[in-house]
């Protein structure tokens, strides 16, 4: 693609103008790391980068704004992709990516990029980086951080997009992540995520209860 650095630091711009400000785990600094996901893994798949790149930054333009985010998302991203004359082709690809990429929505991959796209975001939300997401979540929308007397319920995670405590959430969602990783990289980056993630759950548990 010709201009492919006039066209990403412009997407970048927009995105910073954007999502500077947002607090709920979807903000610029979010798009930076899946950015950062989709080249690492993409490498390695031998996939499209340029169109992984444009859809890791667009992905979540519209986070906070709605909550079918990913298609508000995808439909910017068309308008200001085609304002910059990028090629129809690639538009199309980095568009399906973005509508693609939600865990909550279950849609389903077909293409190396839309894939990846998938992988690099759930790989966002594990680790070190996906607790501190997490807690950040749930105090903007004031939720309770946990509560034995409450089961988790993947049912009520689908119809509210959160849990029903933020301990809870571990379950309903995050421990279900590297089960649905497409590529080898992925899963091999979300083991060692996940066991951080663990092992921070079994230190909470015994501290809830007094033992640590």
């Amino acid at each position: 693609m010709t201009n492919y650095k006039k066209i990403l630091n412009a997407v970048k711009k927009s995105v910073w103008k954007k999502l500077r400000n947002e607090s709920t785990g979807h903000d610029y600094w979010h798009c930076y790391r899946v950015a950062k996901n989709v080249l690492l893994i993409g490498k390695k798949e031998k996939a499209n980068l340029q169109v992984l790149e444009l859809a890791a930054w667009l992905h979540d333009v519209a986070a906070g704004v709605d909550k079918d985010h990913e298609i508000r998302s995808a439909q910017f991203a068309r308008k200001f992709l085609s304002n910059l004359n990028v090629d129809q082709k690639i538009i199309k690809e980095v568009v399906n990516c973005i509508r693609k990429h939600r865990f909550s929505k279950g849609t389903r991959a077909k293409t190396l990029e839309e894939k990846i796209i998938q992988d690099a975001d759930k790989l966002d939300a594990l680790g070190a980086i996906g607790l501190a997401r997490l807690f950040i979540l749930a105090g903007k929308h004031g939720q309770i951080t946990y509560d034995p007397r409450i089961s988790p319920d993947f049912d009520y995670y689908l119809k509210h997009g959160r849990s029903n405590t933020t301990i809870n959430h571990f379950h309903d969602k995050l421990f279900k992540l590297r089960k649905l990783l497409h590529t080898k990289t992925a899963k091999k980056i979300a083991f060692g995520r996940e066991k951080y993630m663990k092992n921070y759950l079994e230190r909470f548990l015994l501290e809830w209860n007094g033992k640590k």
